[in-house]
């Protein structure tokens, strides 16, 4: 039958054309990542539960070094990583859970999500449904079940930097995280990766 051959070509051209434009977006943000030394944004977190209900919202400010070296600065909390070690500091309790960074499943780790996750994972371009333009973007579904999310969806700007990520979990909940006002190759201090405890704080040291 012609017609579900032609139909059969044109669903596979589709397919192909997807994952190829899928790995060219990869590339994209991986060559980008790879061309810069910094970056600051500011940055929001939101989380949402089972049914899609946001349970919080979390904002501040995200500074970022290569080789997973960061500081996330919120209200209420403080995390900072020098790429071996993270500190995870509660204002509210003046508290501060000191771990490595390979010990600590909470870790956000971008370069986790740009160079070690794509190649294990499925990618497709799907389309951005909040938006009225024909915008597309980056989604990926682990090939096993090694990995501690069900799904990411990427989002990238213009000059190819990441600005928000949505990461469904294994237990079905949603994290949506964006990133504004980015600027590279900032003049950073490698200081601002080691956290410096306040006086009196309590120290809960799992290494």
């Amino acid at each position: 039958n012609m017609k579900a051959r032609v139909a059969a070509i044109f669903f596979l051209s589709i397919v192909l054309v997807n994952a190829q434009s899928a790995s060219e977006t990869i590339k994209k943000i991986q060559n980008k990542f790879n061309s810069i030394g910094n970056f600051t944004a500011n940055f929001s977190q939101s989380f949402f539960n089972t049914s899609g209900n946001e349970q919080g919202k979390t904002a501040g400010k995200f500074t970022y070094k290569r080789k997973n070296k960061f500081v996330v600065d919120l209200k209420n909390q403080m995390i900072v990583s020098n790429g071996a070690t993270i500190w995870n500091y509660d204002r509210k309790f003046n508290r501060v859970v000191v771990s490595y960074l390979s010990d600590d499943p909470t870790a956000f780790s971008l370069e986790k999500f740009v160079f070690d996750y794509p190649p294990l994972c499925k990618a497709k371009m799907v389309k951005e449904t909040s938006s009225s333009a024909n915008d597309y973007i980056l989604e990926l579904t682990p090939k096993d079940n090694d990995l501690q999310f069900k799904l990411v969806r990427i989002w990238k700007n213009v000059e190819n930097l990441i600005s928000k990520m949505e990461l469904v979990d294994i237990g079905d909940m949603k994290y949506s995280f964006t990133f504004n006002d980015i600027k590279v190759n900032q003049d950073l201090a490698d200081q601002i990766f080691t956290f410096n405890a306040p006086k009196g704080t309590k120290v809960i040291d799992l290494r």
